[in-house]
């Protein structure tokens, strides 16, 4: 990264560079509509769109990439949009589609180019649960690269948790998984985090939301 702090060419994990944007996050994503068996494709993607963009944009570290990505997550939801019904919780389908365009835009070799307002929104998340745990701009840069580098399972719990404060009862119906798992899930993530710091634990402040 730049000595001045993360920037439109500043490497930081597996991907390409991009043009550079803004990050919005909506914290009132639910799951409540997921469950409905006469949900409409247009309201079943307001509401889980925000989900699939902050996991994308903290994945490909721009706006535009983002944007890239949920446009084709949601395009192949529209093409099978009667098969997605049928899923007990097509919540959890669109995040593994949703997994699979990331996985498919990070395969190439050159580095994530993270752009400054997308850092900043990431990281901001953190410091509202990990309040004197970051002590310098290297610390925020370790921060983000040990996010990059979660395995998939703590990387998405981190992001559904943080970026947009989800309950981990709605966490378990975005990724089809008990909320023991989430809970392990997160714990497991917090140590890897805490480790790539240098501290001894990344407490979760947000309680038991």
């Amino acid at each position: 990264m730049g000595r001045d702090g993360p920037t439109s060419g500043d490497p930081v994990g597996g991907g390409r560079p991009r043009k550079a944007g803004a990050m919005t996050i909506d914290r009132s994503v639910g799951t409540s509509a997921a469950l409905r068996p006469d949900l409409t494709y247009a309201a079943f993607c307001e509401t889980h769109e925000p989900a699939w963009h902050a996991l994308a944009l903290t994945r490909t570290g721009n706006r535009a990439d983002a944007a890239l990505v949920v446009g084709a997550v949601k395009g192949d939801l529209s093409r099978c949009w009667p098969q997605v019904l049928r899923f007990e919780e097509p919540a959890a389908y669109a995040w593994r589609l949703a997994n699979r365009h990331i996985a498919d835009w990070v395969s190439g070799e050159e580095p994530v180019a993270v752009e400054a307002v997308t850092f900043a929104a990431v990281i901001g998340a953190f410091k509202q649960v990990a309040n004197g745990l970051l002590h310098s701009e290297a610390d925020e840069v370790r921060l983000y690269a040990a996010i990059l580098e979660l395995p998939d399972r703590q990387r998405d719990v981190v992001v559904l948790r943080y970026l947009l404060g989800l309950h981990v009862k709605v966490i378990g119906a975005y990724l089809g998984r008990p909320v023991a798992t989430v809970h392990s899930n997160l714990r497991h993530a917090r140590e890897r985090l805490a480790r790539r710091l240098g501290v001894r634990e990344l407490p979760d402040r947000a309680g038991d939301l």
